[in-house]
């Protein structure tokens, strides 16, 4: 059977929500879930993230996988975890109400990392394999996408009056018309960058 990242994700869903339901009385609510880069915080750190029923316009949980996963033990581990935030609409984060809902869902760990056992998981993956298939995904590196990280240079300025030099960002050099001590306006600027002189990094995505 040929499926999507997507669907195979959702009847992990539903396999997940029948033993949370036969076995630990704990439901489930209905939720999307997409193989996607999570919304917050770093891709290269979150690998997993649940959206209250609040921000989405269907009114369900919107739950993303980040698509630096393909090992589907890992997926349904993390996939376990978001559910958990979906149990409690994500009102509670990591505090002790979620934690209680993980412990009651089987799962282990410091709440920020709180997962099932890797064997429960792999259940879960044998019971996908023979219904829906492997997951039909493979790892994406953001690291790789062609796109080079780019500095944010310094523009050297100059009193033409009293000799002070300093260096801003062009962004925040445009509003200055005066030195900042003496208070001249006989100013210059190039316009070009110094070199070796940054002032973080812009990421572009």
């Amino acid at each position: 059977m040929n499926v999507t990242r997507e669907q195979w994700l959702q009847a992990a869903v539903d396999v997940i929500r029948l033993d949370m339901r036969v076995v630990r009385d704990i439901a489930i609510p209905r939720v999307q879930v997409s193989c996607s880069w999570p919304g917050g915080g770093s891709p290269a750190k979150r690998i997993g993230e649940c959206w209250p029923t609040k921000a989405s316009k269907a009114g369900v949980n919107e739950v993303f996988i980040s698509p630096r996963l393909e090992d589907p033990v890992k997926v349904v581990r993390v996939l376990t975890h978001e559910l958990a935030h979906a149990v409690d609409d994500c009102v509670h984060g990591h505090k002790a109400a979620f934690t209680a809902i993980g412990r009651a869902m089987g799962m282990e760990g410091k709440p920020t990392e709180m997962q099932p056992p890797e064997a429960w998981a792999r259940g879960v993956v044998d019971q996908l394999l023979d219904t829906v298939g492997a997951f039909p995904h493979r790892t994406v590196d953001k690291s790789k996408n062609g796109q080079k990280k780019q500095s944010t240079r310094m523009l050297k300025a100059e009193c033409g009056d009293c000799g002070a030099v300093w260096r801003m960002s062009a962004k925040h050099m445009i509003n200055v018309t005066q030195c900042p001590c003496c208070g001249s306006d006989n100013l210059t600027n190039d316009g070009k960058p110094e070199d070796g002189v940054e002032d973080g990094d812009d990421e572009n995505s």
